[in-house]
C-alpha cells in the first residue's frame, strides 16, 4: 500500500525538495500564488540557525513520511535532493522529479548525481513561469484538490457568483490554517478567522467547518477543547 494512503499522512501535504539558494525562491513564489487557489500545503524544509544537521535530516524525513506526495527538483544535481528522493522512493511515497533546462543550470549541474537519477521520469521547465505552470497542473490533479472541488460544486452549486467566491476563499483559509500542523484547536482557528479582514461571522465559520467536516476534508471534534485536522 502506498505511503500516501497511511493514517499518518496529512492528505493535502506535499513535500518539496529543492536546491537552497537559487531554486528554492522560485518555488516559494509559486507556492504563495497557488495557496490562494488550491488547498494543498507545500512544505519546504530549511535549516534554521543553530540547528544540527542530524536534527534537520530527521525533520526532513518526518515531513516526507507525513506527505501525500513529494516533488524533488534535480536542478544542479544537488546531493541532498538526491538523498531525499531516495528516501521517498524507499518508503513508497508518490513522487515526481522536476529539472530546469535553463542553460546556466545545465552548465552548473553535477553529472554524477544526474546519472544516479537516470531513467526517472522528469518534468522540465526553463523559466519560473513554466515552473508555476507545472506546479499548477500538479495541484489541480492532486486527489485532495479534486475532493475539495467536488465539495464546492456540491454545496454551492446554486449560490451566486459572489457567494461562491466567498465560500471558496473561506474554505481555503480554514484548510490553510492547518498548514504545517497535524492538528490545531478549533477555538484558535475560529478566533484567527474572526479577525480576518473579510469580516467573517461566527455563523459563517461554524457552518464552513461543519461542511468541510461532513465532506471529509477536515476532522473537527466536538466540545470546548475540540481539535481540527486535515482529513
Amino acid at each position: 500500500m502506498p505511503k500516501s494512503q497511511s493514517d499518518d499522512t496529512i492528505p493535502n501535504q506535499v513535500f518539496v525538495g529543492a536546491p537552497w539558494r537559487t531554486v528554492r525562491p522560485k518555488y516559494e513564489r509559486a507556492i504563495a500564488a497557488l495557496r490562494k487557489k488550491r488547498p494543498l500545503s507545500f512544505v519546504i524544509v530549511g535549516r534554521e540557525e543553530n540547528q544540527e544537521a542530524e536534527d534537520l535530516l530527521q525533520l526532513i524525513k518526518d515531513r516526507i513520511l507525513a506527505s501525500s506526495y513529494a516533488i524533488f527538483d534535480a536542478t544542479y544535481g544537488n546531493p541532498n535532493v538526491s538523498l531525499e528522493y531516495g528516501f521517498a522512493e524507499a518508503h513508497d511515497i508518490q513522487r515526481v522529479l522536476y529539472l530546469s533546462t535553463h542553460a546556466a543550470a545545465q552548465k552548473a549541474r553535477d553529472p554524477a548525481i544526474i546519472a544516479d537519477l537516470a531513467g526517472k521520469k522528469r518534468n522540465h521547465y526553463s523559466q519560473e513561469k513554466k515552473l508555476l505552470e507545472l506546479l499548477s497542473k500538479f495541484a489541480a490533479r492532486h486527489p485532495y484538490t479534486l475532493r475539495f472541488e467536488r465539495f464546492l460544486t456540491s454545496k454551492y452549486k446554486k449560490a451566486s457568483k459572489g457567494k461562491k467566491h466567498r465560500a471558496r476563499t473561506l474554505a481555503l483559509k480554514v484548510i490553510h490554517s492547518l498548514d504545517g500542523a497535524r492538528e490545531l484547536r478549533r477555538f484558535d482557528i475560529v478566533q484567527a478567522l474572526l479577525a480576518d479582514p473579510s469580516s467573517y461571522t461566527q455563523e459563517e465559520l461554524d457552518t464552513m467547518i461543519l461542511r468541510l467536516h461532513q465532506a471529509g476534508l477536515i476532522q473537527s471534534q466536538q466540545g470546548p477543547h475540540s481539535k481540527v485536522r486535515v482529513a
